[in-house]
Order: structure tokens, then C-alpha cells, then sequence
């Protein structure tokens, strides 16, 4: 047997819980419905959230996804399902027993693959943006599964590799563990349900002796994807003096899946910007970078007071434009980039948003006043400080000038004096803007708290802790939505009381302890043989409540003989034994005489106290009485 089997049987390997375990589960079903995942989602309001954020991010259509149905529409039964896994083991594994595994550090490489797998898909069409997402979330996830089963033997591997880090991980793990992470990673991820057509990317993408594919195949894409993210990722984690040469590794990659280089800097800025936003809503650790250009012209970001500026200089004049150059050359945390004529400025500026342009009036192509103009129109340009330098000075010129939008005016002759005068506006404007961006984010991490928090209390004042079932409140709101529903409609509406038999027994022998796992189990019972469109709720002790829409009498006789020998037939563990338990049900119908739900709840009440004078373990109904 191999080790990967082993692992596989032995229940060491992460898995999903809760929620995500509930969701991979019904999803296996052929009869599930996206309205069925979509309620289970909704129990759980951080993945609510969370799946909300991803549909908006990875929609095209104006209007924003606000509800869990929609989301679920929108990304399909198979995406929701994995996403509600890599989010589950992402909650779960936070931290644990091997001491040189990063978990930290792992989770926030593994978040930035993931959204650059995404945006990636934006440009290379091979698979749905969150089929995507997921894909790089747990491209890795095999580091995860050996430091979780070998939590030892990893750390020791982990600190010996520290020694020699030019080794492949992926070997040393081999060597030591007879398996390495893209190997077990591929097995775990076929187990959840990925798509072959991921999974043999990912289990060959870090190697570069992989089997070679069509360029145009979608395994090809998959696998430049993959190795980009990866690229990606490394960059974002990377020590500063790393970061260039990562940065170029990456542009000249990304030829290679067509993204011009003209475009990389704006795409990786992008996803690095979305990084640190989930990083906050997922509370990981990420990296405040420096822009893409900054990164690649070495420089190394200084503190927010210092405000260093991005300055594009279009200026048509080679001696004028190297001057002005030279005159902001003197502050030396400034980049500079030159560009000859208007239409070059304008893409520029597109691609390195500048906090300040310095344009020339007389510009060949695209004057200054019109690239002001061009400029402003656009969300990006308005933000930018832009100041129109000439030889004169006239109304006409002046006038022309801040009708396009331009923030100053200056001679061409200006001192590096007067340059820095009129740039400290731009580096006012940059600081309160930083401010700005930093008060805004925390209002929204807040809200974004504030939010779940809300939806949890919500949530908890409707779920019975004990069992997670619908509570007595959520019982008799969801009751009423029923009775007016048939009221309206003229369709029949059944309810049962449901009582576990000796209950009071069962605590006074074994204590509550006992008597909380026999309620819990009986719920699960119950839950599991009631039909789809029932509701099972406790209302109170070891009491239940079922509503049973459009059902008449004998329909509801026949549920109800359903969950009575559901339960019976179950085997709960009481003490040391294991034994069987039983419940007496009465059950009652909406009748044209019924006067409200209390009225029909205790139609169902009188029937469970005649079932249990009858005997127990027995269903009795006001209508009619069944002997057992």
C-alpha cells in the first residue's frame, strides 16, 4: 500500500466540517437543488458573505448579487461546493501542531494564487472565474495535508531545508516522506470532486520537466496559469530586494498566456489590491507593496509622511523635458517617466497612475489642455494632480487650461524651488488620500463585522443550539408563513408534535449529558426521514414540531409512520448500551374550523397526549386514531 493510500484511510488529512461537509454531501445527491445548497449556505454567514463577494467580483452584469439564492444561481452547485470546502479548511487549519510550517504565511500565498487565478481567467477564458479561484486557493494544499499528518516529521524536514532552499521542496519531501504536496494534494482533490481538468495541471505545474502540451490546449493554459499565480504569490511574500527580478520573471511569463507587457503591471496592481482586501474580510496577513512600477525600477516604498510621488513629464522638447527631469531628479523618492507626446502620456498614465502629471501645453498629437481633458474623463485621472507648463502666459492660454481640468500653471522656466511649491499641493493631496483609503477600509472591515455579527445573532435567535433545528420562534414564523400560504391557496396543511417517550427517564438514569447527545441524535433522525419540504423544529424539552405543507390527512399519517420507525430503527448510544428509542406523534390538520396555528398546534397536542395514554410509541391524530 502506498503512502498516499495510507494517509488516505488513516483520517489524518484535513477535511471540510460544519457547513462545507453538509454542502459536499448533498451536492453528491442526484436530486439536490441549488435552493436546497442554498439554504444549507445560508446557516453559515461568513460563507454567505463570502460566496456574495466572489459572485459580484466575478460578475459582469451591472446589478450586484445581494442574496445567497443568487449566488448560488450564479456560480453553479459544483463551484459553490468547493468554495464552501477551500473556505472550511481555511477557517479550520489556521494554525496547528508543526512548528515550521508557516500556516500564516500558507493562507496568504495560497488567498493571492487564488485571486490571480481568477483574474487570470478575466483574460484566458478556460474555466469559470470561481472554479478558478478555488483552484489556486488549494493548489497547495497538500503542504497543508503532510505538515497536518506528519507534524513532526514536517518540521524537521522544514528546518533542514532552510539550509539548502534551492532544493525542491517537492523532493525533499519525496526523500523523507515517500510523497510530496503536489502528489497528495492532486489524490485529496479528486476525493472532493475537482475536475480531472485541474488536477493534472496542478500536479505537474511546479515541475518544469512536465510533459509538454498543445500550446492551444486548455491543459497549457491551465498550467501557465497556474505557474503565473504561483509567481505571483511568491512576489507578494517576497523580501523587497527580491521583488524586481520576481516581478520580471513574471512579465516575461505572462507572454506566454499573451498578457502584453504594457498591460502586467496594471494586472498585477490589480490583484494584489483585491489580496489585501480578503485578506482583511479573511483576516490573513498580507504585504502593503509598492506599485508594480515602483517595484520594478527598484524602489523601495518610504514612509506615508514622506509622500514619494509617481510624476509623468510629457513634454514634446527632449532638452525641456530632461531639465524638468532633472530638476525632480533632486527628490529623490520621486519615479519619473517620460513620454514625448500627448497620446503616450495618456497611456502612460493609464498604466503607472501617476499621482502627478507635468505636461507641456504645446504637446505634438495630444496638446496639454486636451490630454487634461481625456484625462479627467476617466474614474483614474481625476485623481491626479495636473499641472501645464508653458513659455507664456496668456488669458486665453490660463483660461483653456482649468476649463480641461488642469490643477496649476507654470513657466517653463520654473525653478526646482518653484517645482516643489507647486508639487506640495500633489503631496497633500496624496497623504489625505492615503488617509482617506485607510479610514475607509477600516469602516468597511467594520461594517463587514458588524454585519456577520448581526447575521450570527440573527441566526442564533431561531436555531436551537443543542440540535441546530428551527427553535420554537422560527417554528411559529415559519407556521404562520405556512397557514397563510394555504389560506391563500386553498392547499391542505398538516402539523405534528413529536415526543421522545421516557425522556425524563433517560436524564434522571444517565444524566443530561446523555440526554443532550439523545435529543441531538433524535433531531438527526428526524431531520433525515422527514421529506424535503417539511420543516422539523424543536420547540421546547424533548419536543418537536413538524410542519408539513400542502399535506393532507392520509399524507401526513403516512410522514408521520416515516419518522416514528425512523427513530425506532435508530440505535442511540445510552450510558454503555447502544438502544433503541421511541417517540409518540400526534398530528393534526387544517380544517375550514381551524381558527389560527395555535388552534392546530394544540389539535396536535390533544392527539400526542391521547397516543401517549395509549401506550407511546404510537401515532394518533384528532381525525382519526391508528392502533398500533
Amino acid at each position: 500500500m502506498s503512502q498516499v493510500e495510507q494517509l488516505k484511510i488513516s483520517g489524518q488529512l484535513p477535511s471540510p466540517r460544519g457547513v462545507a461537509l453538509a454542502v459536499l454531501e448533498l451536492s453528491r445527491r442526484e436530486n439536490a437543488t441549488l435552493g436546497e445548497i442554498a439554504r444549507v449556505v445560508q446557516t453559515d454567514p461568513a460563507l454567505s458573505g463570502r460566496l456574495i463577494k466572489l459572485a459580484n467580483t466575478a460578475t459582469r452584469i451591472s446589478r450586484p448579487v445581494v442574496s445567497v439564492q443568487e449566488a448560488v444561481v450564479r456560480q453553479g452547485m459544483n463551484t459553490v461546493r468547493q468554495l464552501a470546502l477551500g473556505f472550511s479548511l481555511l477557517d479550520q487549519y489556521r494554525s496547528g501542531a508543526c512548528k515550521a510550517f508557516d500556516y500564516q504565511a500558507y493562507w496568504s500565498h495560497s488567498l493571492l494564487m487564488g485571486l490571480a487565478m481568477q483574474a487570470l481567467g478575466e483574460r484566458v477564458r478556460v474555466a469559470a472565474a470561481d472554479e478558478l479561484f478555488v483552484c489556486g486557493l488549494l493548489a497547495q494544499v497538500g503542504q497543508l495535508a503532510l505538515a497536518t499528518a506528519y507534524p513532526d516529521e514536517y518540521n524537521i524536514l522544514l528546518t533542514e531545508r532552510l539550509a539548502n532552499a534551492a532544493l525542491p521542496l517537492a523532493a525533499c519531501e519525496r526523500a523523507h516522506l515517500e510523497t510530496d504536496h503536489n502528489e497528495l494534494g492532486t489524490v485529496m482533490m479528486s476525493e472532493w470532486g475537482m475536475p480531472k481538468a485541474f488536477t493534472t495541471p496542478i500536479a505537474h505545474y511546479e515541475n518544469p520537466d512536465q510533459p509538454g502540451y498543445p500550446h492551444d490546449s486548455r491543459s497549457n493554459s491551465l498550467t501557465l496559469m497556474l505557474r503565473l499565480s504561483h509567481r505571483l504569490a511568491d512576489l507578494g511574500l517576497a523580501e523587497a530586494d527580491a521583488r524586481p527580478q520576481l516581478a520580471q520573471e513574471w512579465v516575461t511569463l505572462a507572454t506566454e498566456l499573451d498578457i502584453p507587457t504594457e498591460a502586467a503591471g496594471g494586472f498585477i496592481d490589480e490583484v494584489i489590491a483585491s489580496w489585501q482586501d480578503w485578506g482583511k474580510l479573511l483576516k490573513i496577513p498580507t504585504t502593503a507593496l509598492p506599485s508594480f512600477a515602483e517595484i520594478s525600477h527598484g524602489h523601495v516604498a518610504t514612509t506615508a509622511n514622506e509622500s514619494p510621488l509617481r510624476i509623468v513629464v510629457a513634454d514634446g522638447n527632449a532638452f525641456t523635458r530632461r531639465k524638468t527631469m532633472a530638476l525632480l531628479v533632486e527628490d529623490s523618492g520621486h519615479v519619473v517617466y517620460p513620454a514625448d507626446n500627448g497620446n503616450t502620456a495618456l497611456a502612460l498614465a493609464m498604466e503607472v497612475l501617476p499621482h502627478v502629471i507635468i505636461a507641456h501645453y504645446d504637446l505634438p498629437q495630444l496638446d496639454g489642455p486636451e490630454l487634461c481633458q481625456a484625462l479627467r474623463a476617466t474614474e483614474e485621472g481625476r485623481r491626479m494632480h495636473i499641472l501645464l507648463m508653458a513659455e507664456e502666459h496668456g488669458e486665453e492660454q490660463l483660461t483653456r487650461a482649468y476649463e480641461a481640468g488642469a490643477d496649476g500653471y507654470a513657466p517653463s522656466t520654473i525653478s526646482a524651488k518653484g517645482l516643489r511649491t507647486r508639487l506640495h499641493a500633489a503631496q497633500h493631496l496624496v497623504q489625505l488620500q492615503n488617509a482617506w483609503e485607510k479610514d475607509r477600509a477600516q469602516l468597511r472591515q467594520i461594517a463587514a463585522e458588524l454585519a456577520v455579527a448581526n447575521r450570527r445573532l440573527a441566526n442564533a435567535a431561531l436555531t436551537d443550539l443543542l440540535t441546530g433545528l428551527p427553535n420554537r420562534r422560527a417554528a411559529m414564523d415559519q407556521l404562520d408563513q405556512a397557514w397563510s400560504a394555504a389560506s391563500r391557496s386553498g392547499q391542505p396543511l398538516a402539523v405534528m408534535v413529536i415526543d421522545i417517550d421516557h425522556f425524563k427517564h433517560i436524564n434522571d438514569s444517565f444524566g443530561h449529558s446523555v440526554g443532550d447527545a439523545v435529543l441531538r441524535d433524535a433531531a438527526a433522525s428526524l431531520r433525515a426521514s422527514a421529506r424535503r419540504e417539511d420543516s422539523v423544529c424543536r420547540i421546547g424539552g424533548e419536543e418537536f414540531l413538524v410542519i408539513c405543507p400542502n399535506t393532507d390527512l392520509m399524507a401526513a399519517l403516512k410522514s408521520a409512520e416515516r419518522l416514528r420507525t425512523g427513530l425506532e430503527a435508530k440505535r442511540i448510544a445510552i450510558g454503555q448500551a447502544h438502544k433503541n428509542i421511541t417517540a409518540s406523534i400526534g398530528v393534526a390538520v387544517r380544517e375550514p374550523a381551524t381558527a389560527d396555528i395555535d388552534a392546530l398546534v394544540s389539535m396536535a397536542d390533544q392527539a400526542l397526549y391521547a397516543a401517549k395514554d395509549s401506550g407511546r410509541n404510537r401515532i394518533y391524530t384528532r381525525q382519526r386514531p391508528l392502533t398500533q
